[in-house]
């Protein structure tokens, strides 16, 4: 069934292709599935910590990045604001990062962790409207690793 799905999908986007190529006409926006996120806003990946997996209070997110054209790329960790992403010649970024407190009430809590491309000139910890999730994973606090071992990460530029 998954497969049929597959197919369909690549057989309408497929069909909406060969429109516009042929007659230059470009149906409405609701039409098209999803105009490809590197040309306008660049393309990122989160490699870790895994999407549904246990994180300590104190992990390092790291993932790799096509950085976009305009604007910039935040990382922001349970709602709060990190900091901005920057990539090395590779591609790839790794940030310390702070999931919740350490405190056993947070066990099991599930926290988003959002890539974001936002416009140039937008400051945190506001997501402008022109701002786009460009990948997401979602992590459980472990409840065996609530407190941290290593010096933990200040997160100075989130607010409160």
């Amino acid at each position: 069934m998954p497969f049929a799905i597959a197919g369909f999908a690549l057989t309408v986007t497929g069909l909406v292709i060969s429109l516009v190529r042929q007659t230059g006409f470009v149906p409405p926006v609701a039409a098209v599935t999803r105009a490809p996120l590197a040309v306008n806003y660049g393309m990122v990946h989160i490699t870790r910590p895994v999407d549904g997996g246990f994180s300590p209070t104190c992990a390092t997110v790291t993932g790799t990045a096509i950085p976009p054209g305009a604007g910039r790329l935040w990382l922001v960790v349970g709602g709060s604001f990190v900091q901005e992403l920057a990539t090395g010649d590779d591609g790839g970024w790794r940030v310390p990062v702070r999931v919740g407190a350490d405190d056993p009430r947070d066990a099991d809590r599930e926290y988003d962790i959002r890539v974001y491309w936002v416009p140039a000139g937008s400051r945190p910890p506001a997501i402008p409207a022109q701002g786009r999730i460009l990948d997401e994973i979602t992590v459980v606090k472990d409840p065996a690793r609530l407190a941290c071992t290593s010096p933990e990460p200040t997160n100075a530029d989130t607010p409160g």
